[in-house]
């Protein structure tokens, strides 16, 4: 595997493609944030997975994250079960739109032959921003929903961004048709909740978070479950997982792990183990010896070998 760094001087931006050999073919993954100052208030970052060749095969595990990510699909057909989904090559340009919420557990990903994918990353609460209705009524299956919200006009852009030639052309279309769709979200107390479970010293407690917004714990429960599809303890249980990730990931000589422990409010080694197990199957020390860093926006894989 080689991870080729490149820097693109007209238009400043920088971006990794990611090259997976397997018995010589191919795939490419590439990222990019938004240029538009309001876009990238709520939208993360964009990537363009492709696969060109008939006989690609690999799969691949995706771990759980409090951003949601918005993925359009063009030359496969997705078919899903319990533990994961299967890229099904398909001749065929139609177009399938899924919004994941990936709130519990790791899931596989097989992807086979030729596939092409948008994905639209937001940040907590930030797709509640080009949507005029709660999120919890566009969303049928908790973990991955067709979404067809944006309709013709989404897909639409979608093919334009496919077809554009260049990472910047893409991120273009795209920064354009959500800076055209902004809606204000008005309820403030979502956005204050999520903000202390990231920024306070220690997590806070569901009642803390309540007493804090001047509401009762059974609003807090309702606002978490209708706007952002997850109930507040499984908020709170990606946060704790993602921040210890990337304080191992991120640390220039990595620490040991009682101290990955520690430094994240795990209550001892037993309980950062058990919390770890529970959402990726793996102990820790399995966990970080097996993910791979595919972004320069923190996308974390595991590739899954015979």
């Amino acid at each position: 595997m080689a991870v080729l760094f490149f820097h693109d001087h007209s238009y400043s931006l920088k971006y990794i493609v990611l090259l997976r050999y397997f018995d010589w073919v191919m795939d490419t993954f590439k990222t990019i944030v938004p240029q538009d100052k309001d876009v990238t208030k709520h939208i993360a970052y964009y990537y363009f997975h492709e696969s060109k060749d008939a006989h690609f095969s690999k799969d691949i595990v995706y771990h759980p994250h409090y951003l949601v990510a918005l993925n359009v699909y063009s030359q496969v057909k997705i078919q899903w079960n319990e533990n994961g989904k299967t890229y099904l090559p398909i001749q065929s340009d139609a177009k399938e739109v899924i919004l994941t919420i990936n709130n519990k557990t790791s899931k596989e990903v097989r992807l086979r032959g030729v596939f092409n994918k948008i994905g639209v990353v937001f940040h907590p609460l930030g797709i509640n921003h080009f949507i005029d209705q709660p999120l919890h009524k566009l969303v049928q299956n908790k973990s991955a929903s067709h979404f067809d919200y944006f309709g013709n006009d989404f897909l639409s852009t979608s093919s334009l961004v496919f077809n554009a030639p260049s990472l910047a052309d893409k991120r273009n279309l795209l920064d354009s048709f959500f800076k055209n769709h902004f809606k204000e979200f008005e309820d403030e107390r979502v956005q204050k909740a999520i903000d202390l479970i990231f920024n306070s010293s220690k997590m806070p407690k569901i009642q803390e978070l309540a007493d804090h917004l001047l509401i009762s714990r059974k609003t807090l429960l309702r606002l978490f479950k209708k706007h952002l599809c997850f109930s507040v303890e499984e908020f709170k249980s990606v946060v704790k997982f993602r921040k210890a990730l990337l304080f191992y990931e991120e640390a220039i000589t990595k620490p040991e792990l009682s101290h990955v422990a520690y430094d994240n409010e795990y209550y001892d080694q037993s309980d950062f183990i058990n919390h770890f197990k529970s959402i990726t199957g793996l102990n820790p020390s399995k966990f970080f010896s097996s993910i791979r860093n595919i972004s320069n926006n923190g996308t974390y894989w595991t590739f899954k070998t015979d």
